[in-house]
């Protein structure tokens, strides 16, 4: 069985654009920003982390943030012609190409619903400008997307149904995603603040990643291997996952003996932690339910806001990000540990050590996926 390894990351995010802005972004804990909405008939403020230098209004400016991270993927990891040809493309985000339609829509005042685009149309461009040959899938399953693309990549690795492949997470912003959280009232007001007992909501952010997965390890002396994962749906509700936590367990079970792991090796937990009621307590429930010790975790919404169908790609390239410079980032926002949760996540920066990753995502419509990784050098 072949090893999947991620051989090389870009991100684009409220923290910055190159892995040292990240970190330094993450350590120095920047504030979130107002973004102003139209809610129904009322102009509505709520915090905000929008990337940082780039803007995303309308097509053209889409595609060219998306370019420019294959663009700089590519380039840093030195792909031959030959070897794009036989690059897969996947492809997760919950908006897609809504920040291409809704100001067509916005625009014309005869438009009585948001213009379709397919979103097939944009891994096919996206291939066709790079040369990617290889299969191209999109995967659009609400915050568990390019986690999603990350487990059907690490497969199709491991099995060999190809060598490599690009993993593409976004979400930009757009106003009927902002409004459709509004109306769950599930939008913080006084920001993110996960596991906390005096949390309320999420914020949201924007923000993109792509990720080499290889048979070829990276560059840097230090290895990220994604060893396996699982996911599994939740039909408790049409929403939510039930805050019992049974199915979230499953699915770190399922993740972990696919990966043929003990709950006693992992070391380190990247929890989902959006800060709102229920996913925090379903999530924690969860994780309560497989370890009877709790490794450490951290949690990065607080300082990414929550990157939705991105989140999968952008924390885990967020995450390598810190783990090369040596450091594990503390979680910011928590304050007062909720009983009923009864996990408290890192309050300091912590030193790396090799070992394995657990990295949860549960989202929006009861979707989960779980990855295990291992970081270490390489044998």
């Amino acid at each position: 069985m072949n090893r999947c390894y991620l051989r090389e990351a870009v991100t684009f995010c409220s923290l910055g654009n190159t892995p040292d802005e990240i970190t330094h972004g993450i350590r120095s804990n920047s504030i979130e920003k107002a973004k102003e909405f139209t809610f129904g008939a009322e102009l509505v403020s709520r915090q905000y982390r929008g990337m940082k230098d780039k803007r995303v209004t309308g097509n053209d400016k889409f595609y060219a943030v998306l370019e420019q991270l294959l663009l700089e993927l590519i380039t840093k990891s030195h792909l031959d012609p030959d070897q794009m040809e036989e690059c897969a493309l996947l492809i997760g985000s919950t908006s897609m190409s809504i920040p291409c339609s809704e100001p067509i829509f916005k625009s014309n005042p005869d438009e009585v619903m948001l213009p379709y685009i397919g979103y097939g149309a944009i891994g096919e461009r996206l291939a066709h400008t790079f040369g990617l040959g290889g299969e191209v899938a999109l995967f659009a399953t609400a915050c568990t997307s390019s986690a999603n693309a990350l487990l059907y990549g690490q497969t199709g690795i491991n099995t060999g149904k190809f060598q490599r492949a690009i993993v593409l997470g976004f979400d930009f912003y757009n106003e009927l995603t902002m409004s459709g959280f509004e109306s769950f009232g599930l939008l913080s007001r006084d920001g993110c603040r996960p596991f906390d007992a005096h949390r309320s909501g999420m914020v949201l952010g924007e923000g993109c990643g792509a990720i080499l997965l290889d048979t070829v390890p990276s560059s840097y002396k230090s290895q990220l291997i994604l060893r396996g994962g699982a996911n599994r749906s939740d039909t408790f509700s049409p929403t939510a996952h039930n805050t019992d936590g049974i199915m979230v367990a499953q699915t770190i079970r399922d993740a972990l003996c696919d990966a043929k792991v003990e709950p006693c090796d992992v070391g380190l937990i990247k929890a989902h932690a959006t800060g709102s009621e229920t996913n925090d307590r379903a999530e924690g429930t969860g994780l309560r339910h497989v370890f009877s010790q709790m490794p450490p975790v951290l949690a990065l919404k607080s300082s990414l806001g929550h990157t939705l169908g991105g989140c999968g790609a952008v924390e885990f390239a967020v995450l390598w990000f810190c783990l090369r410079e040596g450091f594990l980032p503390k979680t910011y926002g928590f304050e007062v540990m909720d009983d009923s949760i009864g996990i408290a996540p890192s309050q300091d920066e912590s030193e790396v050590s090799e070992g394995i990753l657990l990295l949860n995502h549960f989202g929006f419509g009861g979707s989960g996926v779980v990855l295990v990784a291992q970081f270490g050098e390489c044998e």
